[in-house]
Formats: structure tokens, sequence, C-alpha cells
């Protein structure tokens, strides 16, 4: 997901994701990326969390025995990092936020790469290094592990990641790299966020499989378009034949 529109993500997804996004399909974000408590519980739902909407201002999601409340953003309306990070919680994982002073984004094809870090960083995946890479990368998104320094030695280009790039994981996500190696379920679990967070559509093949599924992002995944001074838009008027 590039340049390109949209992407084959076929072997991103197992059985049982489809049997569950066929039961259930993610809900639709408003126009400001919120979501109601139908939203809420569906999101909610798909990671095995139970919710009790207490009123406008405040949701209680429960996994087991471990409770997490989540306050609104306005009345009635929730957003979707606090969501998953709830569900993340309630299930005893750790929520990855985007330290803002290493992070290095490059927005490929436009998309806003800190948003959707944030997203899958809600989820318990880890968006950015936060030291240097177990791995090597080159300048053209080859990937070389270290336990092979023979193969490294003779491409000079290669050099392991400071911390603030992107994680394997991400990359993968964000460029399309790695190959067969994309079935890693950290970036299906990336995907999946993505759906439920409303900055990625998922198109099931015709057989209702992913074999031949297509991801494509929304227009809420991409950065909006920068906006002129009120002085520049003056100026460009009156330039206007």
């Amino acid at each position: 997901m590039n340049e390109q529109s949209e992407m084959d993500f076929g072997v991103f997804a197992t059985a049982a994701a489809n049997h569950a996004r066929r039961r259930n399909a993610p809900p639709q974000p408003d126009r400001d990326g919120l979501f109601d408590a139908e939203g809420v519980t569906i999101i909610a739902g798909r990671r095995q969390c139970a919710v009790e909407v207490g009123s406008e201002l405040f949701a209680d999601i429960q996994f087991k025995e471990t409770k997490i409340r989540v306050t609104a953003i306005a009345p009635g309306k929730w957003d979707p990092v606090s969501i998953l990070s709830a569900c993340t919680r309630a299930h005893g994982g750790k929520v990855f936020e985007v330290d803002y002073a290493t992070a290095t984004p490059t927005n490929p094809g436009g998309v806003d790469e800190l948003r959707i870090a944030t997203i899958i960083g809600a989820d318990g995946i880890k968006p950015y290094l936060s030291k240097k890479s177990r791995y090597a990368a080159g300048e053209l998104g080859r990937w070389a592990p270290l336990q092979r320094p023979t193969e490294i030695e003779y491409i000079r280009s290669f050099r392991r990641q400071p911390a603030g790039k992107p994680t394997w994981a991400f990359r993968t996500l964000l460029w399309g790299h790695g190959g067969s190696r994309t079935s890693d379920y950290r970036v299906r679990r990336s995907l999946r966020a993505l759906e439920d967070a409303g900055l990625l559509s998922i198109q099931l093949g015709p057989r209702s499989g992913m074999a031949t599924a297509k991801c494509t992002w929304t227009a809420r995944a991409y950065l909006a378009p920068a906006r002129l001074a009120p002085a520049d838009e003056e100026a460009l008027g009156a330039l206007a034949p």
C-alpha cells in the first residue's frame, strides 16, 4: 500500500477472522472519526470484550475480571484509540504510544503515518523502534537478519535501524515489503485494528475469503490537504484572471 491504492492481503487473514468479519461487520465512524455506543460495543466485541455503557460520558469495557473505563470525547462519542487501548489493557496487553520526539514519519503515498501508528499502537502492536533494531535494512527496503552477517558484509548499504524508525511489522504494513513473511500475526492484527477504526477497507473475494481480498486506505487514512493562510489565499485570488 505505497503508491498503489490497494494491494492483495490474502495471506493476512485466518478462517476464524473471516467468519467473525462476516457475522459482525466493522462499525462506521462519524465525520470526525468517532464512534457511538453501538460502535464501541462492536469494536470491543470483535476482541471478546463486553461493554456496559453507563451514560453518554463513559463506558466500561471488560474482559473476564478486568474492567477498564473509557471516557467519551464528546457526549455519546468515543475515540477509536481509547476503545482499542481499553480492550488491550483489559486483555493484559501493553499499549504502545507514539513518541513524537523520535518518530520520523515519511507518510508513504500520502497516508497519515502517525495516525495509523497510533491506532495499531493502541491495539498492542509496536509501531516504532524504542532502540536499535535487530535487523538490517537497505535503501530499497530489503531486509537481512543479523544472524547472517556474511550476507550483510557483502551489502554495505545495509544498516541496523535506529530508534524512531518503523518496526518490521509496521514497515511491512506501510510499504508491503517482506514477501511471504507478511503472514506475520502482527500485520494481520494491525489490519483488523485499522479496519475497525475506519482507516482501511477490506473487500472480501467472490468466495467470501481473503485469497482475493483487497485492502484499500479510506479517505480518513490520508493526510489532510495543506491549507493556505488567509493572506496567501487573497494573493492567489488577486492573480486569478
